[in-house]
């Protein structure tokens, strides 16, 4: 997947990245839309810590590509939004 990443010199490059399998409870969204706002540039900047590699953007909206095989909430083809701590389990990876 190509993603907008933080370099060691707090720049953004557009890098292709790998994805691991899904783990349960999980599923996969292939981006349509994706915001940056300043949240990513405090991010960007180093303000939370060294983040080198981190991936930006958290206000998104895309469709299921994939489904864990013990997801039942959402479907293939279903748009979905990514929002910023709208509701946490806990376990999200960004």
């Amino acid at each position: 997947m190509k993603a907008a990443v933080v370099t060691k010199d707090h720049r953004v490059s557009i890098e292709e990245k790998r994805l691991r399998e899904l783990k349960p409870g999980e599923a996969l969204v292939k981006t349509e839309y994706c915001g940056v706002c300043h949240t990513d540039l405090h991010v960007k900047n180093a303000d939370f810590g060294d983040v080198t590699g981190v991936t930006l953007g958290h206000e998104g909206i895309g469709r299921v590509i994939e489904v864990a095989d013990n997801v039942d909430s959402l479907k293939v083809g279903d748009r979905v939004s990514i929002a910023w701590m709208y509701a946490a389990c806990g376990n999200c990876e960004y």
